[in-house]
């Protein structure tokens, strides 16, 4: 009997664990299309990720509820415990990522039958990094990778590098003409997001590190 309550234990922690890269995967799409949205004027793609983000946050509803049972049923062991409770963290980033996502995508809807006031140079690069962040902590994750997970965080500094120079140069073109103000606003937003999809992603990251370690990284 004992072994059939560990087995089933084992089992739900690793649905919780699933669903959690799977909320990651999703989320990553989601950027990855509402980034294509604005790049190619796909009105149809943006949709896609505005309506695709219901299903992350039933995702992470399922996963806290499934979390909160498992703890308070099953007593987990300090390891456990860890794994849980970092799961309810890591949720909450994730769902936020494809909040921000979604709203990149709303943003390319409303300017998809403008012309852009100018090339999309550093900001598709800041937001593929950031997509390419999260890919990279959910391995982490997945092969509890201490290395890896410190070396996402380590990305943050350039994406907020990359941001600045979007935010400079949009800047320029609004000063330059005034009818680039209102696009230049919502590009400002877009580029804003992305600042903060990847303060997120550094989140995510120093959460795996914590997993592993048992320890939380000091913020600067």
């Amino acid at each position: 009997m004992e072994g059939l309550v560990r087995t089933n234990y084992d089992h739900a922690l690793a649905k919780i664990q699933q669903d959690l890269l799977l909320m990651g995967y999703l989320v990553t799409e989601a950027l990855k299309g509402a980034i294509q949205s604005l790049k190619t004027k796909d009105e149809q793609l943006a949709a896609k990720v505005i309506a695709g983000d219901e299903k992350i946050d039933e995702l992470q509803i399922t996963i806290e509820d499934n979390t909160v049972e498992l703890i308070a049923l099953q007593q987990p062991i300090a390891k456990d415990l860890r794994i849980l409770s970092t799961a309810l963290k890591m949720t909450t980033d994730l769902e936020r990522i494809g909040d921000h996502a979604k709203k990149i995508a709303k943003i390319s809807q409303r300017i998809a039958q403008q012309q852009l006031m100018k090339p999309l140079i550093d900001l598709p690069p800041a937001a593929e990094l950031t997509r390419a962040m999260i890919e990279k902590v959910l391995k982490a994750y997945v092969n509890m990778d201490e290395n890896l997970a410190r070396e996402v965080i380590g990305f943050d500094d350039k994406v907020d590098e990359l941001c600045d120079v979007c935010k400079h140069d949009i800047l320029l073109y609004m000063i330059k003409d005034q009818n680039n103000i209102s696009q230049g606003t919502d590009l400002n937003k877009i580029v804003a997001r992305i600042e903060r999809i990847g303060d997120h992603t550094t989140n995510l990251a120093e959460w795996v590190v914590y997993l592993i370690t048992g320890k939380r990284i000091k913020k600067q």
